[in-house]
């Protein structure tokens, strides 16, 4: 199954079906100047798609993992040569609900993390920094499987229903900056963050058969 990271395409994910573990995301990328970033996660409502039996052994394996700091989001950061500040229950009941709290010292431990691969180890989340002066850039592309078959756009009243089953929401803030430009980002008012757009990125999903390119740019403050 490909790796869940950063930058996963929201609920349109290229994931195989079957039973998981299911939960509301929330994730905030800061990014500072000088290319390190500080990350949390938030996840509420965590509970396995599957039913009785298999569905307890599921969130059982779960609470074991994350006790254990056996997890895929701990054990890729630290992988990745970013380190775990914190990471504690705040519910450690069904439905479950957890917070994280990473630091990435450099941008290659970032761009490490967030690179996902497929089952026969080809890269299929690739995202790549750039620097120029004060203005940065974080361009990430997405090699679309050869297999996928694009699913049917949704009604408003089933991606309803999707958002009401779980939400993944991913914010990029950049510290002493401004955004300029963005491509499969919605750039908030004030310009400091952007959101990662879920549903422009499953139009693209529908049509584009080879990959999906989407990018952050911005601007760094004068240093005092």
């Amino acid at each position: 199954m490909i790796r869940k990271t950063l930058f996963a395409i929201g609920l349109t994910a290229l994931a195989v079906a079957g039973g998981c573990i299911i939960s509301d995301e929330v994730s905030t990328l800061t990014i500072r100047p000088d290319g390190s970033a500080d990350w949390v996660k938030f996840r509420s409502n965590i509970r396995s798609s599957e039913s009785g039996e298999k569905g307890a052994q599921e969130l059982k394996a779960f609470v074991e993992d994350f006790d254990a700091h056996r997890d895929a989001d701990y054990q890729e950061i630290t992988k990745a040569g970013g380190t775990v500040v914190e990471s504690r229950w705040l519910r450690k009941e069904e439905p479950y609900s957890t917070v994280a709290v990473a630091r990435f010292p450099t941008m290659a431990s970032l761009v490490e993390y967030s690179t996902s691969r497929g089952d026969k180890g080809e890269v299929v989340t690739q995202p790549r920094y750039t620097q120029d002066g004060k203005r940065r850039k974080l361009s990430v592309t997405y090699h679309v499987p050869k297999d996928f078959k694009p699913q049917p756009k949704p009604t408003a009243e089933e991606l309803r229903q999707e958002r009401a089953s779980g939400l993944s929401e991913t914010r990029v803030v950049v510290a002493g900056g401004q955004i300029l430009a963005a491509r499969g980002f919605i750039i908030a008012s004030d310009k400091r963050s952007a959101l990662l757009d879920n549903e422009q990125l499953r139009e693209w999903l529908s049509t584009e058969r080879e990959k999906i390119e989407l990018f952050l740019e911005w601007e760094v403050a004068p240093a005092n």
